[in-house]
């Protein structure tokens, strides 16, 4: 009778939610690993919200930045930390999968790496979404049309654990034949799909797109509404997810879209008039932290301000005001090149819980500053190895990514 009456004990806190989460959060996190395999249940308790902000209780805390050293020839990456804890770089390399090319980071999304490789025999890419805290990874399955890398314009990791465990790719293609191409005058009606852009002195040429969404939560793709017509300058492949949509920037002065993943719609995103005729948008930064999305252009100048996007879309607002001038003394070495915009990279734009905390990762050439953005104070946080590669700037802002600790489902 009392093991009965232990069994039953045993049943009760394996079916009570709060009794069992006291429990799992005490346990090392592959033991918690394993536990999803337990039950649907123990599963759906593990990947909810609530349980992995007891494991995490900052989801919005970026412990480093992985660098991947876009002038060598290999597939590296360099990491900087962030917090004042001592914090081990996730990895050197990508060796979740043995890739024939190897394999490259596209895009970080809330503890979520975006991860491709080329096949060696024709330009097709592979992508694979990884958790670098799990060291779990998926293989997304090949999407309508194929993967030809000449084809897809673009794919955008979407994933927000704060309003679901589940997370979407959101591919862009273009079409693969001129009739295709051509196909685009029946829509534009009286617009020339081919004209010239008076206000940045370039040809411009548009083309027919189509979305296709992979859902975690399916396992599979489906086509998303209509084909929509897009300006060439519109970079596809520099997508930020910021307020559940996708975000892609022009860098002529036709308009910026975004994508709206809930209700699949393609809008127009507003941007400033590009201020210098013939250049094109100089963009220095575009990315979202804590829920605000940052965007900072740059001509010639090394005072500038960093903007953020009002979340009903009606324009964006100056934030922030930044002046490097300063960094000059502190770093002589810079003085006879000056810190020039082609001399530094925003690597990244973080706010904290507390604003006043909130700050600026940028590169110049061997080093790594941490810029507070309301005081102005700066003070250097990695200093990259000696060698002859440092001497020049190695990295972009899209070439900075966030490390994110999570224990979301792949």
């Amino acid at each position: 009778m009392s093991s009965v009456n232990s069994n039953k004990r045993l049943d009760n806190i394996a079916d009570n939610d709060d009794i069992l989460t006291e429990i799992l959060v005490r346990l090392p996190l592959k033991s918690i690993l394993r536990c999803k395999s337990v039950s649907k249940q123990w599963r759906s308790l593990i990947s909810g919200l609530q349980f992995c902000r007891r494991i995490y209780p900052d989801p919005y805390l970026v412990l480093g930045l992985l660098l991947h050293k876009i002038n060598l020839n290999n597939q590296e990456n360099d990491f900087v930390p962030l917090t004042d804890k001592p914090t081990s770089p996730p990895f050197k390399t990508l060796t979740f999968l043995n890739h024939p090319s190897g394999l490259e980071i596209l895009q970080s999304c809330h503890g979520l790496l975006f991860c491709s490789g080329f096949t060696n025999t024709d330009f097709r890419r592979d992508y694979y979404i990884y958790n670098p805290t799990t060291k779990q990874f998926r293989t997304l399955p090949l999407p309508p049309g194929g993967q030809d890398s000449t084809i897809v314009r673009g794919m955008t990791l979407a994933y927000d654990p704060q309003k679901s465990p589940h997370y979407k790719v959101v591919c862009v293609r273009k079409p693969n034949s001129w009739r295709a191409y051509l196909g685009i005058y029946s829509q534009l009606g009286h617009l020339n799909p081919f004209k010239y852009d008076h206000h940045c002195g370039r040809m411009g040429y548009y083309l027919r797109h189509q979305i296709v969404i992979y859902s975690s939560e399916t396992r599979s793709w489906k086509l998303s509404g209509r084909p929509f017509i897009a300006h060439n300058g519109v970079n596809f492949r520099r997508g930020v997810f910021w307020n559940g949509a996708v975000h892609w920037v022009n860098y002529y002065s036709s308009p910026s879209l975004y994508f709206k993943v809930d209700d699949e719609k393609v809008r127009k995103m507003p941007m400033h008039a590009i201020p210098i005729p013939d250049v094109g948008r100089r963009l220095l930064y575009l990315d979202e932290s804590r829920a605000h999305l940052h965007l900072v252009e740059i001509y010639g100048m090394t005072k500038f301000e960093v903007y953020e996007m009002k979340t009903d879309y009606s324009g964006w607002f100056v934030k922030y005001k930044v002046d490097l001038d300063s960094i000059t003394n502190a770093f002589p070495e810079l003085i006879s090149r000056h810190l020039h915009p082609s001399n530094f990279a925003i690597l990244g734009i973080s706010r904290e819980a507390d604003d006043g905390e909130s700050y600026m990762v940028f590169h110049i050439p061997g080093k790594v500053i941490r810029y507070n953005l309301n005081d102005r104070t700066f003070n250097m946080i990695y200093d990259f190895s000696p060698g002859s590669e440092n001497r020049y700037l190695r990295f972009n802002w899209f070439d900075a990514y966030h490390y994110i600790k999570t224990i979301a489902i792949i």
